[in-house]
């Protein structure tokens, strides 16, 4: 990366991903330390990475986006941009997977939202935080966990 590295993850096929401010993503291989792949389709930082249990990988951005990269094993196993998702009003801080069909987001714009994994469409808007929503977790119990800038963590049922 050519600016600071913003968010790293690692991946269940055992590379590593990292998002930096120069806007771009990385895909590393530990084995030989070196970058395999640059991701770039963002225009401003790349806040958080997150990879969903179908190996998919959610990118969210100051550019107010969310793409979404997969795997192509026809391209020799190197991600592509397969969707773009410009439903946000502000900067995406974090992630979480709900279940097999669900994820969420949380967004600067102080809320969070639930997207469908097939359509990628948002399904929910959770609304409730009083400043930007910088982390979300979803705790065994089924409920999502999230904290905020107004120094607050909120417990979410029913999602």
């Amino acid at each position: 990366h050519t600016d600071c590295i913003l968010s790293l993850i690692y991946l269940h096929n055992g590379k590593y991903c990292s998002g930096s401010a120069d806007t771009t993503i990385k895909i590393w291989d530990m084995e030989t330390k070196n970058a395999i792949q640059t991701l770039v389709g963002h225009e401003k930082w790349v806040k958080v990475v997150f990879e969903l249990d179908n190996g998919m990988i959610l990118s969210g951005s100051d550019d107010y986006t969310i793409k979404i990269w997969e795997m192509k094993p026809d391209q020799n196993e190197k991600y592509a941009l397969i969707k773009t998702i410009e439903e946000n009003n502000h900067a995406i801080r974090s992630f979480c997977q709900i279940n097999d069909n669900l994820f969420a987001s949380a967004s600067f714009d102080r809320t969070i939202k639930i997207w469908d994994i097939n359509s990628m469409k948002c399904i929910q808007t959770l609304v409730g935080h009083e400043s930007n929503v910088i982390g979300i977790i979803r705790h065994s119990s089924g409920y999502l966990i999230s904290c905020s800038n107004d120094k607050t963590i909120k417990i979410w049922k029913n999602v």
